[in-house]
Protein backbone atom coordinates (compact mmCIF):
# COMPACT_ATOMS: atom_id res chain seq x y z
CA UNK A 1 0.00 0.00 0.00
CA UNK A 2 1.63 3.56 -0.73
CA UNK A 3 1.85 6.58 1.22
CA UNK A 4 -0.98 8.30 -0.43
CA UNK A 5 -3.23 5.63 -0.16
CA UNK A 6 -2.67 5.20 3.78
CA UNK A 7 -3.43 9.08 3.81
CA UNK A 8 -6.93 8.09 2.27
CA UNK A 9 -7.56 5.24 4.59
CA UNK A 10 -5.43 7.29 8.27
CA UNK A 11 -4.72 3.86 10.80
CA UNK A 12 -6.69 5.62 13.23
CA UNK A 13 -10.23 6.08 11.72
CA UNK A 14 -12.45 3.68 14.62
CA UNK A 15 -15.65 3.51 12.78
CA UNK A 16 -18.04 5.41 10.75
CA UNK A 17 -20.98 6.79 12.42
CA UNK A 18 -24.35 5.10 12.55
CA UNK A 19 -27.35 6.91 11.63
CA UNK A 20 -28.43 7.83 14.35
CA UNK A 21 -25.20 9.03 15.84
CA UNK A 22 -24.31 10.99 12.54
CA UNK A 23 -27.94 12.23 12.72
CA UNK A 24 -27.37 14.06 16.35
CA UNK A 25 -23.71 15.05 15.38
CA UNK A 26 -24.65 16.87 11.86
CA UNK A 27 -27.72 18.77 14.25
CA UNK A 28 -25.40 19.61 16.61
CA UNK A 29 -22.99 21.29 14.11
CA UNK A 30 -25.64 22.76 12.43
CA UNK A 31 -27.24 24.18 15.04
CA UNK A 32 -24.47 25.23 16.61
CA UNK A 33 -24.57 22.99 19.85
CA UNK A 34 -28.45 22.46 20.17
CA UNK A 35 -28.66 19.42 21.80
CA UNK A 36 -25.47 18.71 23.45
CA UNK A 37 -26.30 17.67 27.29
CA UNK A 38 -24.52 19.54 30.40
CA UNK A 39 -25.01 17.13 33.82
CA UNK A 40 -24.02 19.04 37.02
CA UNK A 41 -23.39 17.59 40.37
CA UNK A 42 -22.40 17.98 43.60
CA UNK A 43 -20.23 16.55 46.12
CA UNK A 44 -19.62 16.62 49.25
CA UNK A 45 -16.24 17.27 50.36
CA UNK A 46 -12.82 19.04 48.66
CA UNK A 47 -10.73 17.30 46.16
CA UNK A 48 -7.36 18.52 45.63
CA UNK A 49 -6.62 19.50 41.34
CA UNK A 50 -3.79 16.33 41.43
CA UNK A 51 -6.78 13.76 43.11
CA UNK A 52 -9.17 15.14 40.27
CA UNK A 53 -6.64 14.71 37.81
CA UNK A 54 -5.49 11.19 38.66
CA UNK A 55 -9.19 10.46 38.35
CA UNK A 56 -9.73 11.60 34.92
CA UNK A 57 -7.13 9.80 33.73
CA UNK A 58 -8.71 6.55 34.76
CA UNK A 59 -11.93 7.42 33.68
CA UNK A 60 -10.64 8.31 30.46
CA UNK A 61 -8.99 5.51 30.05
CA UNK A 62 -12.06 2.73 31.05
CA UNK A 63 -13.86 4.90 28.52
CA UNK A 64 -12.35 4.77 25.18
CA UNK A 65 -15.00 6.57 23.88
CA UNK A 66 -13.95 9.94 25.15
CA UNK A 67 -10.61 9.75 23.39
CA UNK A 68 -12.77 9.96 20.40
CA UNK A 69 -13.18 12.76 17.59
CA UNK A 70 -15.65 13.26 14.78
CA UNK A 71 -13.90 13.91 11.23
CA UNK A 72 -16.38 14.62 8.24
CA UNK A 73 -14.85 13.10 5.60
CA UNK A 74 -16.51 14.64 2.57
CA UNK A 75 -17.71 11.41 0.48
CA UNK A 76 -17.37 8.74 2.87
CA UNK A 77 -19.08 10.77 5.56
CA UNK A 78 -18.62 11.33 9.32
CA UNK A 79 -15.97 9.07 11.18
CA UNK A 80 -14.80 8.42 14.68
CA UNK A 81 -11.33 8.63 15.11
CA UNK A 82 -8.79 8.95 17.74
CA UNK A 83 -8.04 11.78 18.75
CA UNK A 84 -4.11 11.21 19.87
CA UNK A 85 -3.82 12.36 15.64
CA UNK A 86 -6.58 14.26 14.71
CA UNK A 87 -5.50 17.92 13.76
CA UNK A 88 -7.87 20.47 15.47
CA UNK A 89 -9.34 21.38 12.22
CA UNK A 90 -10.16 17.37 11.45
CA UNK A 91 -12.41 16.54 14.60
CA UNK A 92 -13.75 18.18 17.59
CA UNK A 93 -13.27 17.18 21.39
CA UNK A 94 -16.63 15.34 22.46
CA UNK A 95 -16.73 16.03 26.00
CA UNK A 96 -15.75 18.70 28.64
CA UNK A 97 -15.60 18.67 32.60
CA UNK A 98 -15.37 21.79 35.07
CA UNK A 99 -14.62 21.02 38.64
CA UNK A 100 -15.01 24.19 40.81
CA UNK A 101 -16.38 24.89 44.64
CA UNK A 102 -20.04 24.93 44.86
CA UNK A 103 -20.20 25.71 48.77
CA UNK A 104 -18.19 25.47 52.34
CA UNK A 105 -17.30 22.32 51.97
CA UNK A 106 -18.46 20.36 48.79
CA UNK A 107 -17.35 20.60 45.06
CA UNK A 108 -19.28 20.89 41.72
CA UNK A 109 -18.53 19.04 38.91
CA UNK A 110 -20.36 19.93 35.36
CA UNK A 111 -19.95 17.74 32.64
CA UNK A 112 -20.53 18.66 28.99
CA UNK A 113 -21.33 15.58 26.53
CA UNK A 114 -21.51 15.51 22.56
CA UNK A 115 -25.18 13.97 21.40
CA UNK A 116 -23.51 11.56 18.80
CA UNK A 117 -21.76 9.82 21.98
CA UNK A 118 -24.00 9.93 25.23
CA UNK A 119 -27.37 10.61 25.31
CA UNK A 120 -30.05 11.27 27.76
CA UNK A 121 -30.66 8.03 29.25
CA UNK A 122 -26.97 7.12 30.07
CA UNK A 123 -25.36 10.20 30.96
CA UNK A 124 -25.41 8.72 34.92
CA UNK A 125 -23.35 5.68 33.20
CA UNK A 126 -20.63 8.23 31.82
CA UNK A 127 -20.69 9.75 35.52
CA UNK A 128 -20.12 6.49 37.72
CA UNK A 129 -17.24 5.25 36.49
CA UNK A 130 -15.66 8.82 37.05
CA UNK A 131 -16.70 8.69 40.63
CA UNK A 132 -15.37 5.07 40.73
CA UNK A 133 -11.94 6.49 39.88
CA UNK A 134 -12.66 9.80 42.21
CA UNK A 135 -13.20 7.51 45.18
CA UNK A 136 -10.69 4.54 44.46
CA UNK A 137 -13.17 1.01 44.12
CA UNK A 138 -11.35 -1.33 43.79
CA UNK A 139 -10.92 -3.17 40.38
CA UNK A 140 -13.48 -0.20 39.13
CA UNK A 141 -11.03 1.01 36.54
CA UNK A 142 -8.96 -2.16 35.69
CA UNK A 143 -9.93 -2.84 32.00
CA UNK A 144 -11.12 -0.34 29.21
CA UNK A 145 -14.85 -0.84 27.98
CA UNK A 146 -16.04 -1.68 24.60
CA UNK A 147 -16.86 0.87 21.96
CA UNK A 148 -20.31 1.05 21.24
CA UNK A 149 -21.02 -0.94 18.05
CA UNK A 150 -22.39 0.53 14.98
CA UNK A 151 -26.21 -0.20 15.17
CA UNK A 152 -26.70 0.06 11.26
CA UNK A 153 -25.27 -3.39 11.49
CA UNK A 154 -27.71 -5.17 14.29
CA UNK A 155 -30.68 -6.82 13.90
CA UNK A 156 -33.53 -4.49 15.01
CA UNK A 157 -36.65 -5.73 16.78
CA UNK A 158 -39.80 -3.41 17.79
CA UNK A 159 -41.31 -5.93 19.93
CA UNK A 160 -44.60 -3.77 19.84
CA UNK A 161 -43.32 -1.81 23.03
CA UNK A 162 -43.71 1.88 22.79
CA UNK A 163 -42.48 2.76 26.35
CA UNK A 164 -44.26 6.51 26.12
CA UNK A 165 -47.77 5.62 28.04
CA UNK A 166 -48.96 4.56 31.12
CA UNK A 167 -50.49 0.91 30.48
CA UNK A 168 -53.59 -0.42 32.42
CA UNK A 169 -56.82 1.22 33.77
CA UNK A 170 -56.75 4.59 35.81
CA UNK A 171 -56.41 3.94 39.59
CA UNK A 172 -57.17 5.96 42.35
CA UNK A 173 -53.80 7.44 43.65
CA UNK A 174 -53.58 6.98 47.45
CA UNK A 175 -50.19 7.91 48.67
CA UNK A 176 -48.65 7.16 52.33
CA UNK A 177 -49.71 10.59 53.74
CA UNK A 178 -53.41 9.96 52.94
CA UNK A 179 -55.77 11.20 50.74
CA UNK A 180 -56.31 11.28 47.23
CA UNK A 181 -53.57 12.51 44.98
CA UNK A 182 -54.38 16.02 44.05
CA UNK A 183 -53.97 19.38 44.51
CA UNK A 184 -54.46 20.79 48.50
CA UNK A 185 -52.44 21.42 51.19
CA UNK A 186 -49.02 20.94 50.07
CA UNK A 187 -45.44 20.74 52.08
CA UNK A 188 -44.16 22.95 49.20
CA UNK A 189 -45.12 25.48 47.23
CA UNK A 190 -42.39 26.70 45.10
CA UNK A 191 -40.20 25.40 42.42
CA UNK A 192 -35.98 25.17 42.81
CA UNK A 193 -34.66 27.64 40.06
CA UNK A 194 -31.28 27.29 38.38
CA UNK A 195 -30.21 29.29 36.16
CA UNK A 196 -27.70 27.63 33.81
CA UNK A 197 -24.49 29.63 32.43
CA UNK A 198 -25.35 28.69 29.07
CA UNK A 199 -29.16 30.05 29.30
CA UNK A 200 -31.06 26.41 29.76
CA UNK A 201 -33.11 26.68 33.44
CA UNK A 202 -33.41 23.66 35.92
CA UNK A 203 -36.74 23.23 37.96
CA UNK A 204 -36.94 20.92 40.58
CA UNK A 205 -39.15 19.80 43.10
CA UNK A 206 -39.28 17.94 46.52
CA UNK A 207 -39.95 14.13 46.88
CA UNK A 208 -43.40 15.02 48.26
CA UNK A 209 -44.58 16.91 45.53
CA UNK A 210 -42.71 15.00 43.15
CA UNK A 211 -44.83 11.77 44.20
CA UNK A 212 -47.97 13.69 44.58
CA UNK A 213 -47.37 14.53 40.68
CA UNK A 214 -47.15 11.40 39.83
CA UNK A 215 -49.93 9.53 41.99
CA UNK A 216 -52.19 12.44 39.81
CA UNK A 217 -51.18 11.87 36.22
CA UNK A 218 -51.25 8.15 37.07
CA UNK A 219 -54.81 8.77 38.18
CA UNK A 220 -55.30 10.06 35.24
CA UNK A 221 -53.44 7.78 33.02
CA UNK A 222 -50.58 10.16 31.59
CA UNK A 223 -46.93 9.95 32.79
CA UNK A 224 -45.26 13.03 33.94
CA UNK A 225 -43.11 13.61 31.20
CA UNK A 226 -46.16 13.54 28.78
CA UNK A 227 -48.34 15.60 31.32
CA UNK A 228 -45.39 18.44 30.54
CA UNK A 229 -44.77 18.55 27.41
CA UNK A 230 -48.34 18.72 26.69
CA UNK A 231 -48.13 21.92 28.89
CA UNK A 232 -45.07 23.25 26.80
CA UNK A 233 -46.82 22.44 23.32
CA UNK A 234 -49.68 24.44 24.57
CA UNK A 235 -47.26 27.40 25.06
CA UNK A 236 -45.45 26.64 22.42
CA UNK A 237 -48.85 26.86 19.91
CA UNK A 238 -49.58 29.98 21.80
CA UNK A 239 -46.30 31.99 21.50
CA UNK A 240 -46.28 30.88 17.54
CA UNK A 241 -49.40 31.55 17.10
CA UNK A 242 -49.96 27.25 15.52
CA UNK A 243 -52.43 24.64 16.34
CA UNK A 244 -49.65 22.02 16.16
CA UNK A 245 -46.58 21.57 17.37
CA UNK A 246 -44.00 19.00 16.81
CA UNK A 247 -42.89 16.67 19.74
CA UNK A 248 -39.90 14.50 19.44
CA UNK A 249 -39.87 12.25 22.05
CA UNK A 250 -36.49 10.27 22.82
CA UNK A 251 -37.04 6.69 22.97
CA UNK A 252 -33.78 4.73 24.16
CA UNK A 253 -33.40 1.40 21.60
CA UNK A 254 -30.98 -0.63 23.74
CA UNK A 255 -33.47 -3.52 24.31
CA UNK A 256 -34.41 -3.41 20.39
CA UNK A 257 -31.84 -5.63 19.26
CA UNK A 258 -31.07 -8.57 18.76
CA UNK A 259 -27.29 -8.04 19.85
CA UNK A 260 -28.06 -6.17 22.61
CA UNK A 261 -25.44 -7.82 24.94
CA UNK A 262 -23.17 -5.91 22.79
CA UNK A 263 -24.63 -2.62 23.46
CA UNK A 264 -22.72 -1.02 26.28
CA UNK A 265 -24.54 1.72 28.55
CA UNK A 266 -22.69 4.73 26.80
CA UNK A 267 -23.01 6.02 23.67
CA UNK A 268 -26.17 6.93 21.48
CA UNK A 269 -28.67 4.58 20.98
CA UNK A 270 -31.66 6.63 20.75
CA UNK A 271 -34.93 6.81 18.52
CA UNK A 272 -36.67 10.15 18.35
CA UNK A 273 -40.32 9.43 17.42
CA UNK A 274 -41.93 12.39 16.07
CA UNK A 275 -45.54 13.38 15.91
CA UNK A 276 -47.37 16.67 14.91
CA UNK A 277 -49.65 17.12 18.04
CA UNK A 278 -52.77 19.79 18.35
CA UNK A 279 -52.59 21.99 21.26
CA UNK A 280 -54.92 23.88 23.19
CA UNK A 281 -56.56 26.89 21.94
CA UNK A 282 -54.90 29.88 20.82
CA UNK A 283 -55.95 32.31 24.15
CA UNK A 284 -53.91 32.53 26.80
CA UNK A 285 -56.62 31.17 29.49
CA UNK A 286 -57.49 28.04 27.08
CA UNK A 287 -55.04 25.58 29.66
CA UNK A 288 -56.15 27.39 32.67
CA UNK A 289 -60.17 27.60 31.90
CA UNK A 290 -61.55 25.68 29.29
CA UNK A 291 -58.26 23.85 27.59
CA UNK A 292 -59.12 20.04 28.19
CA UNK A 293 -54.91 19.80 29.25
CA UNK A 294 -56.10 15.77 30.21
CA UNK A 295 -57.70 14.72 27.17
CA UNK A 296 -55.29 16.03 25.19
CA UNK A 297 -52.00 14.80 27.36
CA UNK A 298 -53.57 11.65 26.51
CA UNK A 299 -54.56 11.80 23.18
CA UNK A 300 -51.07 13.18 22.62
CA UNK A 301 -49.74 9.86 24.38
CA UNK A 302 -52.59 7.52 21.79
CA UNK A 303 -50.48 9.42 18.63
CA UNK A 304 -46.71 9.52 19.96
CA UNK A 305 -47.22 5.63 21.00
CA UNK A 306 -48.42 4.19 17.44
CA UNK A 307 -45.32 6.48 16.20
CA UNK A 308 -43.05 4.43 18.50
CA UNK A 309 -44.77 1.12 17.44
CA UNK A 310 -44.31 1.85 14.00
CA UNK A 311 -40.31 3.48 14.26
CA UNK A 312 -38.19 1.72 12.43
CA UNK A 313 -34.28 2.73 12.46
CA UNK A 314 -33.26 4.32 8.52
CA UNK A 315 -30.08 3.12 6.65
CA UNK A 316 -29.39 6.27 4.93
CA UNK A 317 -25.72 7.75 3.61
CA UNK A 318 -24.87 10.39 5.29
CA UNK A 319 -25.03 12.79 2.28
CA UNK A 320 -28.94 12.07 2.56
CA UNK A 321 -28.97 12.30 6.75
CA UNK A 322 -27.00 15.93 6.21
CA UNK A 323 -29.40 17.21 3.90
CA UNK A 324 -32.31 16.01 5.72
CA UNK A 325 -31.07 17.89 8.78
CA UNK A 326 -30.14 21.07 6.72
CA UNK A 327 -34.04 20.94 5.76
CA UNK A 328 -35.32 20.77 9.31
CA UNK A 329 -32.61 23.31 10.49
CA UNK A 330 -34.03 25.72 7.63
CA UNK A 331 -36.88 26.48 9.60
CA UNK A 332 -40.68 26.37 8.41
CA UNK A 333 -42.06 23.35 10.16
CA UNK A 334 -43.45 25.44 13.18
CA UNK A 335 -41.93 24.59 16.53
CA UNK A 336 -40.39 21.28 17.90
CA UNK A 337 -40.09 20.37 21.68
CA UNK A 338 -37.86 17.22 22.38
CA UNK A 339 -38.63 15.35 25.20
CA UNK A 340 -36.35 12.45 27.08
CA UNK A 341 -37.70 10.94 30.42
CA UNK A 342 -34.39 9.66 31.62
CA UNK A 343 -35.96 8.28 34.62
CA UNK A 344 -34.20 7.77 38.28
CA UNK A 345 -30.14 8.22 37.71
CA UNK A 346 -29.87 6.70 41.93
CA UNK A 347 -29.44 3.04 40.13
CA UNK A 348 -26.92 4.38 37.85
CA UNK A 349 -24.72 6.06 40.25
CA UNK A 350 -24.60 3.02 42.20
CA UNK A 351 -22.87 3.49 45.19
CA UNK A 352 -21.99 6.61 45.19
CA UNK A 353 -25.47 7.94 45.25
CA UNK A 354 -25.81 8.48 49.11
CA UNK A 355 -22.35 10.93 48.11
CA UNK A 356 -23.85 13.25 45.87
CA UNK A 357 -25.91 16.30 47.25
CA UNK A 358 -27.94 17.60 43.63
CA UNK A 359 -27.76 16.00 40.27
CA UNK A 360 -29.55 17.76 37.19
CA UNK A 361 -29.19 17.63 33.47
CA UNK A 362 -30.05 20.00 30.67
CA UNK A 363 -29.76 20.57 27.01
CA UNK A 364 -27.95 23.56 25.02
CA UNK A 365 -30.60 25.91 23.95
CA UNK A 366 -28.68 25.84 20.21
CA UNK A 367 -29.34 29.06 17.75
CA UNK A 368 -32.26 30.69 19.59
CA UNK A 369 -35.27 29.26 17.71
CA UNK A 370 -39.00 29.01 19.26
CA UNK A 371 -38.14 25.35 19.77
CA UNK A 372 -36.87 23.58 23.08
CA UNK A 373 -36.14 20.75 24.93
CA UNK A 374 -37.52 18.93 27.86
CA UNK A 375 -35.20 16.48 29.82
CA UNK A 376 -36.48 15.00 32.74
CA UNK A 377 -35.01 12.92 35.37
CA UNK A 378 -35.38 11.94 38.95
CA UNK A 379 -32.82 11.37 41.97
CA UNK A 380 -33.24 10.68 45.50
CA UNK A 381 -37.63 10.63 45.04
CA UNK A 382 -37.35 14.02 43.64
CA UNK A 383 -38.02 15.18 40.39
CA UNK A 384 -36.04 17.96 38.31
CA UNK A 385 -36.18 19.15 35.03
CA UNK A 386 -34.06 20.41 32.52
CA UNK A 387 -35.41 23.45 30.15
CA UNK A 388 -33.94 24.55 27.17
CA UNK A 389 -36.05 27.14 25.19
CA UNK A 390 -35.68 29.45 22.62
CA UNK A 391 -36.75 32.83 21.49
CA UNK A 392 -37.65 35.65 24.34
CA UNK A 393 -40.43 33.53 26.00
CA UNK A 394 -38.34 31.67 28.48
CA UNK A 395 -39.94 33.23 31.47
CA UNK A 396 -43.19 31.98 30.31
CA UNK A 397 -42.31 28.74 29.88
CA UNK A 398 -40.88 28.61 33.07
CA UNK A 399 -43.63 29.34 34.81
CA UNK A 400 -46.32 27.29 33.08
CA UNK A 401 -43.78 24.61 34.20
CA UNK A 402 -43.55 25.01 37.30
CA UNK A 403 -47.26 25.72 37.83
CA UNK A 404 -47.81 22.51 36.29
CA UNK A 405 -45.14 20.58 38.66
CA UNK A 406 -47.09 21.99 41.84
CA UNK A 407 -50.20 21.40 40.13
CA UNK A 408 -51.37 24.43 41.44
CA UNK A 409 -54.50 24.70 39.37
CA UNK A 410 -55.36 21.18 39.04
CA UNK A 411 -58.48 19.82 39.98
Amino acid sequence: MSGGERERTPVDRVRRLSDTEATFAYTHALTRGRGGLTTSFTMNGVFSPERVEAAVELWLRRLPLLSLRIEDTGGEGLWFRQGTSAAPSTGERLWGLRVGRAAEGATRFSLSLHPAICDGHSVGRLVRPLLDALFGVPGACAGAEELPPDTDELTYESGGVCGLCVPGPARRAVTSYGGEAGPGPGRGRSTGVVRESDGGVTLAIGPYETRRLRDWCGARRLTVSGFLATVLADAFARESGRREVTVARAVSLRRRYAERALISEPGCVLGLVRARLRAGGAGRDAVGAGGDLVGRARGHAEVLCSAGRDWRPERRAHTAIRRAVERETAGGGGPELRVTDAGSVDTALGPHAGRVTGFRTVAARGDGALDGALHLSSFKGALTVGLAVGGPWAAAAERELSDAMLLHNRR
